[in-house]
């Protein structure tokens, strides 16, 4: 049996004002084509970011940071290098063939 996989968290806010409406689980699931558990598990994860967020504690991403980027002015000198060494191996390129 393949998983069925949907982004609920971008779903996060209507399904959170179908709750206010005082629609169940079972029926915001219907409405979006999706399983209890999965509504359940979105709001249970609403729930404790939100704890969280009450006694101040900062929500960081999982995983490995991101390396910074590179500012404007390196970012522009790597893509000339890189250009310049394009222009470089096809000019060799035309000599070796016998076009220059």
């Amino acid at each position: 049996m393949t998983r069925k996989y949907t982004k609920v968290a971008s779903l996060a806010e209507d399904i959170l004002c179908m709750k206010q409406k005082g629609m169940t689980y079972r029926e915001i699931g219907e409405n979006f084509g999706l399983s209890r558990e999965q509504v359940k598990n979105l709001f249970h994860r609403q729930r404790r970011k939100q704890r969280l967020l009450e006694h101040e504690y900062i929500i960081r991403l999982k995983g490995r940071p991101r390396k910074n980027e590179a500012d404007e002015s390196i970012r522009k000198d790597k893509e000339l290098a890189r250009l310049r060494m394009q222009v470089e191996l096809l000019q060799n390129f035309l000599c070796e063939v016998g076009r220059r």
